[in-house]
């Protein structure tokens, strides 16, 4: 082999190594996705939407807009950091 051969050869070999790398960024954050994300919709309850609504609209008053926005903000942070914690001991059984 000759040595533009061989370059070519590692060329070939990083271009591959990249896509590689690529392909499996692109799966973990789609696994990312799935474990955060929340289920679909038609999944949901719907008494749980209303009682949901309903805490909303009974709480934003009694405890002020702005300490409400930022206690939800926390929540959702926590949940999301639970499911993903959930999915990823779900995932080792």
């Amino acid at each position: 082999m000759s040595g533009a051969d061989t370059l070519a050869a590692r060329k070939a070999l990083v271009i591959a190594r990249a896509d590689l790398a690529r392909v499996e960024l692109s799966l973990a954050w789609h696994d990312l996705r799935v474990a955060v994300a929340p289920p679909p919709p038609d999944g949901r309850s719907t008494t749980v939407r209303r009682m949901a609504t309903l805490l909303i609209a009974i709480a934003t008053p009694i405890v002020g807009r702005s300490k409400f926005v930022r206690v939800l903000r926390y929540a959702s942070i926590a949940l999301a950091a639970l499911r993903a914690v959930r999915s990823l001991r779900g995932a080792r059984r």
